[in-house]
């Protein structure tokens, strides 16, 4: 099973964006993609999951640079959302989030 989750077009004013994952405890393996709109001066993108049942969110990694103009990121685990928040980007550019995640066969 895989499932598709896009954020578009989302900018710093925006604020964090969250994808809610419908099948969190068979979904496990997680890779997100994100680009830009064009090149940015700065920016850094933190990606945090809330694990089922979790209160709150914890951040997975080191925020990602965002000024690369786009990346690939891959966990594995449970989660019940993944949130994303941007910080110092560009006011006039967005980004745009792509996650898969699916059963690891």
């Amino acid at each position: 099973m895989i499932l598709k989750n896009t954020i578009t077009a989302a900018t710093q004013a925006d604020g964090a964006q969250t994808i809610d994952l419908d099948v969190f405890d068979e979904a496990r393996l997680h890779q997100i993609q994100f680009s830009t709109s064009a090149t940015p001066t700065a920016g850094t993108l933190t990606i945090a999951i809330k694990t089922p049942g979790a209160s709150s969110y914890v951040n997975l990694s080191p925020a990602l640079d965002l000024t690369n103009g786009s990346g690939l990121f891959q966990f594995w685990g449970f989660a019940e959302s993944i949130q994303f928040t941007p910080a110092s980007f560009d006011a006039l550019k967005t980004y745009t989030v792509t996650v898969i995640s699916g059963i690891r066969g």
